[in-house]
């Protein structure tokens, strides 16, 4: 066997755990020893060395081989189990008893285990997580998981970690952002990181706590607390290449293209990402798939491509990204839609619709951070937006009155919209003189352009089939919004432990809208006749002067945070056309916000927030001016709105047990809004005119928004994870339960809407093997939405699914993602019973592995379609959505792998415990 070494890397690695045990040499006794091959008698540097207590197993010390297969460890009198380990070869336990003198254990020789080469992971011997501060760290190599896999899947094997409502969550709270080396990746795409890092290149990941950039500079906490998710790569000096590429076809001249190719180094990083296809299957399948193994049958053309930059040096940083997309998409679907408040009781509407879109996009991101000078911060940011878009809707509805038709509607849309984008941000802080004064500036500006053009046809039909309204109509639009924002903070310690920040912000934003309707003249067949009823130009201007305080009182144990905003919104808007017309309106709120953080124990933690948050009307809700692009929708603004008031109380609690491996975290959350925002909706018995002015046929709906207090929501999440030795897997178990009081108004009238939500989930994620990868998922909804003045509505749901990778006979590798779901909803007696079954055959090729040809069959029981459910405070809605049925794809992928990753197992790395994060501080 042939050992490479590295002398500088290791004799940096013994100083560091020398640095760390050096300081009980005098007081300790040494264990030294030297470990070999058995065969080759050479050295095996870095060869882990595990020292545990008989008396108290918590109590562990450990250290690693240097370059000659040397290693000493100090520790106090006592009895002890030693364990020497190495990837690939057998471990070593025994038994020491250590009294007054040194023990030297001569030569212990390892023996390789070539038949369970891969099955062999010292990392078993690690806890999963470790905390370090308000850091949690996950480390990869306690998870095994196939080595295909990228960070998404990754992440969902580990603790904590759920999908919750299309948002990825950790603890209970909202991921915000998914930085790769401490950098962002791709702005704010955080699936492109997900979707992007392969598993092989990971070393560890970090969860703390999420800050935006005017939060860091400012010093005030934001006002909602979410985390931020750092994957650190197995970079080093030397530059880390890897990538994938994979492409497939399919029946129905159907392909796929995607792939990444990504070169990073400690001082700078190039990711160059594309894709093309016209069929929505993945081409490969996927574990992070949980209950969704169904794919969107509407077709479509999506292509993009994407760079990101990232240099830093003397410890300024340059971040860059560009998005290129353009995209076609036919979205056919079907709903109906079950009134339940008590004007609108007995009445049905079915609908079928066809949409068609096509985008072109462009994206880019630039952040420059200076830093070189250790009191000043400085941080520029630009983000440039385009995006023209042209859409097509068609959309058949009939409505029905207790079993009797009352209306029927053909309605034809379609647009184009060009709109662009620019912001620019400044940011600068400085450290004063005194340890803790910090002095921050901030500014911006925004500027969007939005030019609109549109055409719509469409024809109303009551019960007797004769038209009622007939809408032939071309629009054109613009559309400007200014933004400009400015900021000063200032930051003063107070004692040891607390600092009070004091910070003003101005913003001043300026939006204009032109918009004009022409009906088609009959006589001339042109449009040419100004409908004054969809025509409007408006001026609005928004100024905001916001002051804020917060003092922060820290100490290793408590973390306190008080402070409120004090704020004054004034909203001006002009009306030039049709009408003449101006208001003003002034909205003062005072904000007050607490948080409370106790550290029970090193990974206990309680947490509680408290914060009032007022949110004024938007200019649509304030302009009184009709939308008629659904004639069986119509809705306006309503100048005499109020802002609204919530009050939000959070507590959360979670504990870690390192040793034992399991997590638990409790969410709890209760709000309450004076003056929301709701709609008085105003149904239409027989065909009328909504104020002498507007044609709303029988069934038809008029809303209008007003203000409403009596609003409260309550929810709990519970989450435990814990490992299930007997099945080598770790299991997730979530539990979630809400309530939401909400007021409504039909017809004038006021009612209240109660609705219930409890979710019960658990995912079962083996962890046996990289050739056995398997995730179990279960999860169960029960909503009961019942109005004051009518029935009760009832829903329940149940998916579960099983996403599994096997790899067998050589190089052979089967692939499943199968899911039953079953819906019910009471309230139509509607029932649906189903599975999806995707299954894949695929085999490795080439010397290194590295390449791939798999066949992949969807959807082998033909569902055509899938229904999603959804309640409001009128009615329960029924979609269904095209999927894709019967298809299959051959598909070729080819790992790249080059530098420090250079396509082994993942489990096979030969650096033992220096893959562990944050063992040398454990050490020292």
């Amino acid at each position: 066997m042939k050992i490479v070494k590295n002398r500088y890397r290791f004799t940096l690695l013994l100083l560091l755990v020398l640095l760390g045990t050096g300081t009980y040499a005098q007081k300790n006794v040494a264990i030294k020893g030297r470990i070999l091959d058995s065969q080759e008698q050479e050295t095996l540097p870095g060869a882990s060395i595990l020292l545990i207590s008989e008396s108290d197993s918590i109590n562990r010390l450990g250290t690693i081989t240097n370059e000659k297969g040397d290693f000493s460890i100090y520790a106090e009198a006592g009895k002890y189990q030693l364990q020497v380990s190495f990837i690939g070869y057998k471990n070593i336990q025994k038994s020491i008893s250590i009294e007054k003198q040194d023990i030297d254990l001569g030569i212990l020789k390892l023996i390789e285990n070539n038949e369970f080469l891969q099955e062999i992971n010292i990392t078993e011997t690690l806890p999963p997580t470790q905390q370090k501060g308000d850091t949690t760290v996950f480390n990869p190599q306690a998870f095994k998981i196939n080595p295909d896999a990228t960070a998404g899947e990754l992440l969902a094997k580990m603790p904590g970690f759920t999908e919750m409502d299309g948002k990825l969550m950790t603890e209970g709270l909202q991921i915000a952002e998914i930085l790769v080396d401490g950098k962002k990746f791709f702005g704010k795409n955080m699936s492109q990181a997900l979707e992007t890092i392969p598993t092989d290149v990971i070393k560890n990941i970090e969860v703390f706590k999420y800050e935006s950039d005017n939060a860091k500079f400012s010093g005030i906490a934001d006002k909602e607390e979410k985390r931020s998710v750092n994957i650190v790569t197995t970079k080093t000096s030397k530059r880390l290449l890897f990538g994938e590429l994979a492409t497939g076809v399919g029946k129905e001249s159907k392909y796929g293209f995607n792939g990444n190719i990504n070169s990073i180094s400690d001082n700078n990083s190039v990711t160059i990402t594309g894709r093309s296809r016209n069929v929505n299957a993945p081409l490969r399948l996927s574990n992070r798939r949980f209950g969704q193994t169904s794919i969107s049958g509407n077709d479509i053309q999506d292509d993009a491509l994407g760079i990101n930059l990232t240099a830093s040096k003397n410890k300024n940083e340059l971040e860059f990204s560009y998005e290129f997309g353009n995209n076609k998409y036919e979205n056919r679907s079907k709903s109906i839609r079950n009134y339940t408040s008590e004007a609108l009781e007995g009445q049905l509407q079915n609908s079928e619709d066809i949409a068609a879109s096509e985008n072109t996009n462009h994206n880019m991101n630039l952040r420059v951070k200076l830093n070189s000078n250790p009191k000043n911060r400085f941080l520029l940011s630009t983000d440039i937006r385009s995006a023209d878009a042209g859409s097509n809707s068609k959309s058949i509805s009939d409505t029905w009155l207790n079993g009797k038709q009352i209306n029927s509607n053909n309605n034809l849309n379609t647009s184009e919209n060009q709109d662009y984008d620019i912001s620019q941000s400044l940011k600068f802080s400085r450290r004063l003189n005194k340890e803790g004064r910090t002095f921050s500036l901030q500014a911006s500006i925004d500027y969007n352009n939005n030019d609109l053009e549109g055409k719509q046809l469409s024809e109303t039909q009551n019960a007797t089939n004769e038209v009622s309204q007939s809408i032939n109509r071309i629009s054109d639009g613009k559309n400007t919004n200014t933004n400009l924002a400015a900021g000063i903070s200032y930051t003063e310690p107070i004692g040891t432990n607390g600092s009070l920040t004091l910070a003003y912000n101005y913003e001043h934003q300026k939006r204009n809208s032109d918009k004009y309707g022409y009906n088609l003249d009959p006589e001339t067949n042109l449009h040419t006749e100004l409908d004054e009823l969809t025509s409007n130009q408006f001026e609005n201007t928004t100024q905001t002067n916001n002051g804020r305080f917060a003092y922060n009182y820290r100490t290793e144990k408590h973390q306190i945070t008080i402070g409120s905003d004090i704020e004054m919104n004034s909203l001006q808007s002009e009306e030039s056309f049709p009408n003449r017309s101006e208001f003003k309106k002034d909205f003062y709120a005072l904000k007050p916000n607490a948080r409370y953080t106790y550290s029970l124990a090193k990974n206990k933690r309680l947490r509680v927030f408290y914060n009032s948050q007022t949110n004024i009307p938007s200019v649509d809700d304030l302009q009184e001016v009709i939308d008629l692009s659904n004639p069986l929708y119509l809705s306006t603004g309503n100048s005499q709105l109020e802002q609204s008031r919530t009050h939000m109380l959070m507590g959360m609690y979670s504990a870690s047990n390192i040793e034992k491996g399991t997590h638990l975290s409790i969410n709890t959350r209760l709000s309450s809004t004076s003056n929301t925002v709701g709609r008085n909706t105003i149904v239409a018995a027989n065909d009328t005119t909504i104020n002498d002015s507007y044609f709303l046929p029988a069934g038809g709906q008029f809303s209008q928004p007003v203000n409403l207090d009596g609003q409260y929501n309550l929810s709990t999440m519970i989450g435990y994870s814990l490992p299930i030795k007997k099945l080598k897997s770790k299991l997730n178990i979530n539990t979630r339960g809400s309530f939401s009081h909400s007021p409504v108004l039909v017809n004038s009238k006021k009612s209240y809407t109660d609705t219930w939500n409890i979710m019960h989930g658990m995912i079962l994620s083996s962890n046996i093997s990289e050739k056995v990868d398997f995730t179990f998922s279960s999860s169960s909804k029960y909503s009961n939405s019942k109005n004051s003045s009518s029935n009760s509505s009832e829903y329940i749901s149940q998916t579960t699914s099983l996403n599994m990778y096997w790899s067998f006979f050589k190089d052979f590798i089967f692939r499943t993602n199968a899911s039953n779901n079953y819906q019910n909803n009471f309230s139509t007696d509607n029932q649906d019973n189903f599975w999806h079954v995707n299954l894949g055959l695929s085999s490795k090729i080439f010397k290194s592995k590295r390449g791939e040809i798999s066949f992949t069959a969807y959807d082998l029981f033909s569902k055509n379609d899938e229904r999603s459910h959804m309640e409001t405070e009128l009615y329960t809605w029924d979609y269904y959505s095209n999927k894709l049925t019967n298809f299959y794809m051959l598909t070729f992928t080819f790992k790249l792998r080059d530098g420090n990753a250079k396509g082994k197992s993942r489990n096979r790395d030969r650096e033992g415990f220096r893959n562990y994060p944050g063992y040398y501080d454990r050490m020292m």
